[in-house]
C-alpha cells in the first residue's frame, strides 16, 4: 500500500471526464453503474403486478359484495312475499308448472343443437 499525503485521496480521471458531452458521459456512468433488467426481471415485475392487481379487485368485489349482500337478501325477501300474497294456491301452481314447461323447452332445444352439432361433425 502506498503513502501519500491528503492531497492524494482522489483518483486520477479518466480520458471521458476531460473530453466529452454531458450526455456520453451520463450514458457512460448509466451503463458501467446501473444494472439494466433483463426480460426475464421484466416478466417477474408484470406477472407481480398483474397478481397485486388481481388481489386488489377481488378484494374490492368482496367488499362490495358484502355491502351489497343484505340488500339483495331484503329485496329478494320483500318480492317472495309480495309474490305469495298476490297469488292464490291454484295460480302458484299453474305459474310454477308454466315455468318448468318453459324451462324443459328450453333445455331439450339446446340439447337438440348440441346433438345435431355432434351429428353434422361425425358425418
Amino acid at each position: 500500500m502506498e503513502r501519500g499525503s491528503c492531497k492524494d485521496f482522489r483518483q486520477k480521471g479518466g480520458d471521458w471526464q476531460n473530453d466529452g458531452s454531458f450526455f456520453t458521459v451520463f450514458h457512460e456512468f448509466i451503463s458501467k453503474n446501473v444494472s439494466m433488467p433483463s426480460d426475464l426481471g421484466e416478466l417477474i415485475a408484470y406477472v407481480l403486478l398483474l397478481v397485486i392487481s388481481w388481489y386488489a379487485l377481488i378484494f374490492a368485489f368482496r367488499f362490495l359484495i358484502s355491502l351489497v349482500k343484505p340488500v339483495i337478501v331484503v329485496v329478494a325477501a320483500f318480492f317472495v312475499f309480495q309474490f305469495l300474497r298476490t297469488y292464490e294456491f291454484v295460480g302458484l301452481v299453474d305459474l310454477i308448472f308454466t315455468i318448468l314447461g318453459l324451462v324443459a323447452n328450453l333445455v331439450s332445444s339446446i340439447l337438440a343443437k348440441i346433438m345435431d352439432i355432434i351429428a353434422r361433425a361425425l358425418v
